[in-house]
């Protein structure tokens, strides 16, 4: 898709408001640009270039490339990940095209240039390529993605503000997936296994919500038994007045 470009694709997302067969798709590779691109006017070496997007603070020189691309629920906005570099969002189709537009509209178009709604930074991604970043949330409000550092990062797409971060590999997490409707994370990276979480509450207002937090708060609080097991210790506490005799059988003292 990218000799346009003059690079090999890395990442792609296809666009598609319907669930159908697409004919757009968003791709990536070896430098800051991404394509969206027409395959109706696919052939065996190219295919038309509608916009490329493009974070305003990149300059040709600079050594970056695309790892990961995701689009929001209503396909408006696009996510887009870079090695050496940040997290940004664009607007996901030309102002100029509300909708997918027509051949025609596409005949004489000229591709233009867009620049980032907002960036999301923190994170180190350097040491492994294709860290994803996706959108969660109901109406993806947040923004995730992995790191170096072995954590998982969950932004507030609204204030950039980072909401969870999440101890996910002992070496380097390189991404986290969001359940589509429920509040669950799956989180990977070069340990053998990936690791399943689930959002909760705050424990407390006035306590630290991370996991040591956590622990100390439950270690601090007074434990008190639920009935079921106040009600094991009565039973084993009757069963301890059998005295067991030769034969097998017990007696009750």
């Amino acid at each position: 898709l990218l000799p346009n470009l003059g690079e090999p694709c890395k990442t792609c997302a296809i666009y598609s408001t319907s669930g159908s067969d697409s004919t757009y798709v968003f791709a990536g590779g070896i430098s800051g640009d991404v394509g969206l691109y027409d395959l109706r006017f696919a052939t065996d070496d190219t295919s038309q270039v509608i916009s490329t997007y493009r974070p305003s603070c990149f300059h040709e020189s600079d050594n970056v490339s695309v790892s990961g691309i995701d689009l929001t629920k209503d396909k408006k906005e696009i996510l887009v990940s870079y090695e050496n570099d940040q997290v940004y969002t664009f607007p996901s189709f030309p102002t100029c095209y509300p909708s997918s537009p027509t051949v025609d509209e596409l005949f004489n178009h000229e591709a233009t240039c867009h620049s980032e709604f907002a960036s999301y930074g923190g994170h180190l991604n350097r040491f492994t390529f294709l860290k994803c970043a996706k959108y969660a949330g109901p109406n993806d409000e947040y923004i995730c993605t992995g790191s170096d550092s072995g954590h998982a990062f969950i932004y507030e797409k609204a204030t950039g503000a980072v909401v969870s971060l999440l101890k996910a590999d002992k070496s380097t997490c390189n991404g986290i997936l969001p359940h589509p409707d429920l509040p669950l994370f799956l989180t990977y990276g070069i340990e053998s296994t990936c690791k399943l979480w689930r959002a909760t509450t705050p424990v407390s207002d006035n306590i630290d919500d991370s996991t040591l937090g956590r622990r100390k708060s439950n270690h601090e609080r007074k434990y008190n038994k639920s009935s079921i097991v106040a009600s094991w210790d009565e039973c084993q506490l009757k069963l301890s007045n059998f005295m067991t005799i030769d034969d097998g059988e017990t007696l009750l003292p």
